[in-house]
């Protein structure tokens, strides 16, 4: 019967082995159980041959005491006492004949020896209590009696020595088979040995070698032998596997022949694309290792002295921009962050500073959460050398307008003081240009301020500074304006000082650029609120900084635009579609809010008013004393 499955091979295997185990042992057991046996039994029958005839020789020698108790004149004593040994001695020679020795025909001899010497030796006596002569008795009990006595108690002797003899063959015996048996189960033991060593190169040429021929095959096809097969010889599990590789082998050369061809193409397509670019691209696989470049990032790793980097760690990247290809690695898209020219790579390429901002893509790769990354460094040498352009243009225009402004300001006030002849609708002109100038120098203020947060300029006056106070003199310096533009102000109820470390000029120009936002946004018959928190957190039930909270009625921002609001020169209006409704500003009042906000460690939010109706602008300082 052929062995079809694996498990019938192994139960077949270990069936044999059992068997043969246990069939050695069943057999080694018995041998020795029957040698015990028979030994036992030998010893236990000689032992009781030779008691019984010591009781039996005892006997005649009581029957003796009792015909010389005859000879001495008793004679009624010496034959009751001569019945019951007779009778005890037969018991005991009866017990002999019956017992496991008879069967032995040395001890049968021995023993019929021994009871014709016995009834000779009776015989005389029974003559001896016949001849009633007590006088010459004791002269035909020497004569007579007494030397047939001596040739019973020789036989006696004689039977007890053959069963001792019988004794010491057995054990002879018993060694002898011990010997044997030893010798047979040690043959066992090598049969059984020797069957497992045979069932086991059984096992491992059915089961070992088709293993190890798929595992050769299974190391070809990785090295690309799509070609490989292997050869099934059982209908098995192996043969099973063997057959399911050779499918596997098929489709891999199959695809293989089919997608070749595709997978070139993309690559050549891909290659051929990479070096059009003009700028630098680098490719890097999941572990940080760079995988492919363009020969703009050729040049630019020759220029900086890295060319032989082979991994992220070696890049020539500062900080910001290695940590912007690690979170690429790790699947996070690129931030929609403006572009921030003070975070570019400064390198020098044939001669010339060049400035290069950096782009990090992921790449889903084959396995899950597993990503590559594509690196673009774009060439904005040009784009930064133009904002730094503008900066100075406009730090050097707001410097050269603030002095003829301040003078045009200073005529104007002088004119509306000397203008007593002057009419109401001059009077009503030159108030108007006076409240331009002002909104003129407080433009010109703000766009001086851009240029020193730009170069890292501004500067702060640190002191103890009460937010209430603050907040005050903002809502106070603008009330009038409230009033004129008939929308109410709500300012913070009373309370208790809010100290903090500040600069208390920078933070009521930015509680004020705040309030003025609110009253631009606001229509007619609108509320603005001012909240100030101490820097109690009543729902946590803790402490938490600061807070200034100022909250309008107007259109609100729209949530893809309340990060963007703090960017400069950024205006909800231009990206609505709408129209500005007449308000007016330059776009830069909210960013330079965020940026004082961030050199006192603070920050600036913008979010939906109550209900989502209007916006709040949250202040919030985290430097309290």
């Amino acid at each position: 019967m052929r062995v079809r499955t694996l498990q019938t091979r192994f139960v077949v295997a270990s069936c044999l082995l059992v068997a043969a185990t246990v069939g050695g042992g069943a057999w080694s057991a018995a041998a020795f159980a029957r040698l015990a046996a028979v030994v036992d039994e030998t010893l236990a029958g000689s032992q009781e041959t030779v008691d019984l005839t010591a009781e039996v020789a005892s006997s005649l020698e009581r029957e003796d005491d009792a015909l010389l108790l005859f000879v001495g004149g008793d004679g009624e004593q010496a034959r009751r006492d001569l019945a019951v040994e007779r009778r005890r001695g037969d018991e005991r020679f009866g017990r002999i004949l019956a017992g496991p020795r008879s069967t032995e025909a040395g001890d049968r001899a021995v023993a019929g020896a021994l009871r014709g010497r016995i009834d000779r030796y009776r015989a005389a006596g029974d003559g001896l209590l016949a001849a009633g002569d007590r006088a010459g008795g004791l002269a035909r009990y020497n004569q007579d009696v007494n030397p047939l006595l001596r040739q019973a108690v020789v036989g006696c002797d004689r039977l007890r020595e053959a069963n001792f003899l019988s004794m010491r063959q057995a054990g002879v015996r018993a060694r002898d088979e011990a010997a044997r048996g030893a010798w047979l189960a040690v043959a066992v033991s090598a049969l059984a040995a020797a069957a497992g060593v045979a069932v086991s190169a059984w096992l491992a040429r059915s089961v070992l070698a088709p293993v190890r021929e798929l595992t050769a095959s299974v190391g070809a096809v990785r090295a690309g032998d799509f070609g490989r097969r292997v050869a099934r010889e059982s209908a098995d599990e192996l043969g099973q596997l063997a057959a399911g590789f050779n499918r596997m082998a098929e489709a891999l050369s199959e695809y293989r022949r089919s997608s070749l061809g595709e997978l070139l193409a993309a690559k050549m397509t891909t290659e051929a694309t990479l070096n059009a670019l003009p700028d630098a691209v680098l490719m890097f696989g999941a572990d940080g290792s760079l995988e492919a470049l363009n020969p703009p990032a050729r040049r630019l790793l020759d220029g900086t002295g890295t060319g032989v980097a082979a991994r992220l760690a070696d890049m020539p990247f500062p900080d910001w921009h290695r940590a912007a290809v690690e979170a690429a690695l790790a699947g996070s898209p690129p931030p929609g962050s403006p572009i921030d020219f003070a975070r570019t790579l400064d390198v020098v390429l044939g001669g010339r500073p060049r400035r290069l901002l950096l782009t990090a893509v992921p790449i889903p790769g084959p396995a899950v959460n597993r990503f590559g990354a594509v690196v673009v460094l774009d060439d904005v040498t040009e784009f930064a050398r133009l904002d730094e352009l503008r900066s100075e243009l406009i730090g050097v225009a707001s410097h050269e307008l603030k002095s003829p402004l301040t003078a045009v300001r200073m005529s104007l006030l002088m004119l509306a003081e000397e203008g007593m002849g002057m009419t109401a609708r001059q009077r009503q002109l030159v108030a108007a240009a006076v409240v331009g100038c002002e909104e003129l120098g407080l433009t010109i203020e703000e766009l001086l301020d851009v240029t020193l947060i730009e170069s890292g300029q501004l500067r702060l006056n640190l002191a103890a500074v009460d937010l209430r106070a603050v907040v005050a003199a903002a809502c106070a310096a603008l009330r009038a304006r409230f009033e004129d533009a008939g929308v109410g102000l709500v300012p913070p109820g009373e309370g208790g000082a809010v100290v903090v470390r500040g600069d208390p000029a920078r933070l009521g120009s930015v509680v004020g650029n705040v309030l003025a936002n609110a009253l631009k946004y606001s229509p007619a018959g609108g509320v603005v609120e001012v909240n100030l928190s101490s820097g109690q957190n009543a729902q946590a039930g803790g402490a938490g900084p600061p807070r200034i909270a100022v909250t309008d009625r107007g259109p609100g921002v729209p949530a893809e635009f309340r990060e963007r609001v703090f960017e400069k020169f950024f205006r909800v209006e231009h990206h609505t579609g709408g129209r500005d409704g007449g308000v007016r500003g330059t776009g830069i009042g909210l960013y330079l809010c965020r940026e004082v906000m961030r050199a006192h460690g603070g920050a600036i939010a913008c979010e939906p008013g109550d209900g989502g109706v209007g916006t709040r602008f949250v202040m919030s300082l985290s430097d309290a004393t």
